[in-house]
């Protein structure tokens, strides 16, 4: 009977967290298209006790995006360190996390390369044009699907042909 009732409570906080992460994800998205929104939902990512890879990656990419929060350039510079620190402790933690190889990417990729914040860029990209076969689609709301695949579009780091594939692996049918 106890064991079946650990079970229980631990399958409800698996739910619990999956829920809880889909809506960190949510929130997230609001701060990537509205600046405003990154500093209420960077607090809510730092509020999460021991985060899970994905989490700190989130939390990563959001640091980044609160560079535009501020005019200080060593604000600035700050949450780019950050940033870095958050997405390659979540590589660290989960390195053949695909989300995360794309999500470490995509913030290098916004980066100035003089800073000399970028040098992963190689590294995951390769990663994710050799596992994106892999991608689950279903696992994601359609619109971060098309918010990787406009990335990929727009980055210029991928090929025609992979673009193509990409785009059947996110289950996208649009242009």
């Amino acid at each position: 009977m106890k064991g079946i009732l650990l079970s229980l409570i631990l399958l409800s906080t698996s739910v619990c967290s999956a829920n809880s992460f889909e809506k960190l994800r949510t929130e997230y998205m609001k701060a990537l298209h509205d600046a405003e929104e990154a500093p209420s939902v960077y607090e809510l990512f730092l509020e999460v006790e021991n985060p899970t890879a994905k989490i700190l990656a989130y939390c990563g990419a959001l640091e980044a995006i609160m560079t535009r929060t501020t005019y200080n350039v060593f604000k600035k510079v700050n949450y780019l360190k950050k940033s870095q620190e958050s997405l390659n402790k979540a590589v660290e933690m989960a390195p053949n996390d695909l989300e995360i190889r794309f999500m470490r990417l995509a913030v290098q990729y916004e980066i100035p390369p003089f800073l000399g914040m970028s040098e992963n860029i190689e590294e995951d990209k390769a990663f994710v044009v050799k596992h994106i076969p892999n991608f689950d689609a279903e696992k994601f709301p359609k619109q971060t699907c098309r918010e990787i695949f406009s990335f990929m579009k727009r980055c210029n780091y991928f090929s025609e042909d992979q673009i193509e594939r990409f785009r059947n692996y996110l289950a996208l049918n649009e242009n």
